[in-house]
């Protein structure tokens, strides 16, 4: 897909932002800082889950992000989108997964289009590049978007890229913002990923590379400045350095127990298949993002807004290690 041009607007004061998957770990922090932002009038959230607490700010709506939306446009003069709602974590019903992910945002790109929104902000990720033995490295936003047609979720972040780009070029009136996040980490990471670096004996394929993080709070901090400056285009936002799986399980006071990749990836599927939660929540397609390179870079982001990162890989996956031992504590 081409990259759009970032391009700088005045802020209109006041914004009135719907924000999807508002009960989600990125849509619920992100409601937390808007509610605190003097520019922002008012927020409106959904979910199909209510929130984990109420924020006097925003008004939330229980609704499938694949349900009409009219209402809430029109009712509460709604003039910017936050799309952050998406299947996560996996579920066994892939067909489910991808209409959900898919014909929700076309469902919101279809209503924002009617009424005149000015800016929306779409949170993809960097799984959309795809974990390929042949990326670039580092990968940048004009390289290739290819997802990985075996996991649903990096799959579906490139689709969605694609749906997101003919958006733009039908509706230049309206700015559209993408931040391409790497694995966001902090006190409130909590996915299947999480829980399995924190058993005490951790399987990972022997064959593991090292990955990159960024905090929770950079990527928060990140998405208010697009919306704010009203800027549009596509980022990366990934923080500095890399840890190796055996650092971050070290860090975290457990084992890594490395496993041969013609072992670990039938295992892992087939305790998948079953419902072996206790080994797994994610299916073996996933585990390519362990052993192939997808490290991306946020020299676009940081030269064009400006924007400096408060924490780099290792010192965001400290900070999840350090709320870990607080829970323990």
């Amino acid at each position: 897909m081409s990259v759009l041009k970032i391009s700088y607007k005045m802020r209109w004061p006041g914004m009135r932002i719907l924000v999807t998957g508002a009960s989600g770990y990125i849509g619920g922090k992100l409601v937390d800082v808007l509610s605190g932002k003097d520019w922002v009038e008012h927020i409106v959230g959904t979910d199909i889950k209510p929130p984990h607490k109420k924020n006097p700010r925003c008004k939330f709506d229980i609704r499938d992000v694949r349900a009409p939306m009219d209402d809430l446009f029109t009712d509460e003069g709604i003039d910017t989108v936050v799309h952050a709602a998406y299947v996560l974590p996996p579920i066994h019903d892939t067909a489910l997964m991808e209409d959900i992910n898919k014909n929700g945002t076309r469902n919101i790109l279809n209503t924002a289009a009617k009424y005149n929104i000015r800016q929306i902000l779409y949170t993809s990720s960097t799984t959309a590049y795809g974990f390929h033995p042949d990326n670039d490295i580092p990968l940048t936003e004009k390289s290739p978007l290819r997802g990985n047609d075996d996991m649903t979720y990096a799959k579906n972040k490139k689709e969605i890229e694609k749906i997101m780009s003919d958006f733009a070029a039908d509706h230049p009136e309206i700015s559209l913002s993408t931040v391409r996040p790497c694995f966001v980490v902090g006190p409130g990471f909590n996915n299947p990923m999480a829980e399995h670096l924190r058993k005490k004996l951790v399987m990972i394929p022997a064959n593991t590379r090292p990955w990159q993080f960024v905090h929770e709070d950079d990527l928060i901090a990140v998405m208010a400045l697009l919306l704010e400056k009203r800027i549009a285009g596509v980022f990366n936002v990934t923080a500095d350095g890399t840890l190796t799986f055996k650092e971050m399980i070290r860090m975290l006071g457990n084992i890594a127990l490395p496993v041969p990749w013609p072992v670990i990836y039938p295992l892992n599927q087939l305790a998948w298949i079953m419902r072996l939660w206790f080994m797994t929540k994610f299916p073996s397609p996933a585990m390519r993002m362990m052993v192939e390179p997808w490290i991306a870079t946020s020299e676009k982001l940081v030269r064009e807004t400006g924007y400096q990162f408060q924490y780099d890989s290792r010192a965001a996956f400290a900070d999840f290690v350090r709320s870990v031992r607080s829970d323990k504590a």
